[in-house]
């Protein structure tokens, strides 16, 4: 519970910084460089979840690491590999993003390095640290774009705002990673197939092809705003999901402390304090999401000057989002701790589908709210069905010094 409160504590002053951030940008970026903005976010989000998370949990999830470390460098050779092969097939994008592409791929790069310095920390459970990673690199960018404000509303642009993100991720990643005793042999083409192939044995192939389709499916609500909406629709979301992303926070916090504890538990004893804990955490989010959908209706026009007026209902659709996700939020940890990756893996597929189908469906109409109405459904069939398989699999498999409960 202490690492829980202390991981949140920090993650809620750092998402208080980047929301109070994503308000004033909000205000001063022109909504067409606003949607662009959001976009190349996207497209980092995809990237770092579909490379990054997957190297990382499978890092946190290895049951012992490589003397010296020569796996960890191994495992940030191969991320930089493939984001750059990602890079040369994404440049048909240049037409769309211009210049800025370039910048995003920089972005996704700096995001890849920060994460691994973080999962570093959090492998090691030195939440304090992981912690710190966090806030450093939003105070950071926060003085970073302040400056940008501070020199005129002509320098607010999705480039430039881009640029200084890049560098607020790079310097702190260089602060966390430089005293860390670097195997850079490691990184080198035989060092990084070789680990390749022995991450690629037995059920991680299944793992490493989850989090592939999780990046794109975390992030299907805006390609399809940007495939059949248009740049209001997705800058209306993308304001929307800035408020919601600070509500969110509290996912990360569990998710971060869950998954290294899940692995580590011995007893189903153990299990069920864990989840009883998580129980009295949702009760008090679930009050915070209902405070916090009741005051969108004054607080967001009040942000954004009415700039946005529909991302008032999308918010709240994502407010209820929020809460399914929390309150199964423990269950696909303890699926990776039982390798269930396969199962993992059909479910995100079907689930990807149904999110395109319904998002094809309703946005058109609906805009915004009807992406974030795809987003809750085809998410919370997700959640669901992984709380049912977890609970069939603590009954059936628990630990070996204790028998299964009936």
């Amino acid at each position: 519970m202490r690492a829980v409160v202390q991981v949140l504590s920090f993650d809620l002053m750092a998402k208080v910084i980047l929301g109070v951030l994503g308000i004033v940008l909000i205000r001063y970026m022109p909504a067409e460089e606003y949607a662009d903005y959001v976009f190349g976010l996207a497209l980092t989000a995809f990237v770092a979840q579909s490379v990054a998370a997957t190297f990382n949990r499978v890092h946190v999830l290895s049951a012992s690491a490589a003397p010296n470390g020569r796996h960890e460098w191994s495992l940030l050779g191969l991320q930089a590999t493939i984001v750059g092969v990602l890079a040369v097939l994404g440049l048909p994008l240049v037409a769309d993003l211009g210049a800025a592409y370039f910048l995003v791929v920089l972005l996704v790069l700096a995001s890849c390095l920060s994460d691994f310095a973080k999962t570093c920390c959090q492998r090691d459970l030195q939440f304090f640290r992981f912690s710190m990673i966090e806030l450093a690199r939003a105070l950071l960018f926060f003085g970073g774009a302040a400056t940008l404000i501070a020199i005129g509303t002509g320098a607010v642009s999705a480039p430039s705002v881009i640029a200084i993100q890049t560098v607020s991720l790079l310097v702190v990643a260089w602060v966390a990673l430089h005293r860390r005793s670097a195997t850079w042999q490691a990184t080198g083409p035989a060092a990084m197939a070789r680990y390749g192939r022995e991450l690629l044995r037995g059920d991680y192939a299944f793992l490493f092809a989850y989090f592939f389709v999780l990046g794109v499916f975390t992030q299907t609500d805006i390609f399809m705003l940007k495939i059949v909406g248009d740049a209001d629709m997705l800058a209306t979301y993308g304001s929307a999901f800035r408020y919601y992303s600070i509500l969110s926070l509290a996912l990360g916090a569990v998710h971060a402390v869950l998954l290294p504890t899940i692995q580590k538990l011995s007893t189903q004893a153990e299990l069920r304090a864990v989840l009883a804990m998580h129980r009295r955490v949702l009760a008090l989010f679930g009050v915070v999401a209902l405070v916090a959908g009741w005051l969108a209706e004054w607080a967001i026009p009040w942000v954004d000057a009415g700039k946005y007026p529909d991302a008032v209902l999308s918010f709240r659709i994502l407010c209820v989002s929020a809460v399914v996700s929390f309150a199964f939020s423990p269950y696909v940890n303890l699926l990776m701790r039982f390798e269930q990756f396969g199962f993992l893996l059909g479910l995100i597929l079907a689930a990807l589908a149904l999110h395109v189908a319904l998002s094809g469906a309703l946005i058109p109409g609906f805009g915004a709210a009807g992406a974030a109405t795809a987003t809750l459904v085809s998410a919370a069939v997700v959640t669901f069905s992984i709380f049912l398989k977890s609970r069939g699999l603590a009954i059936a498999a628990p630990a070996p010094d204790e028998p299964a409960t009936p």
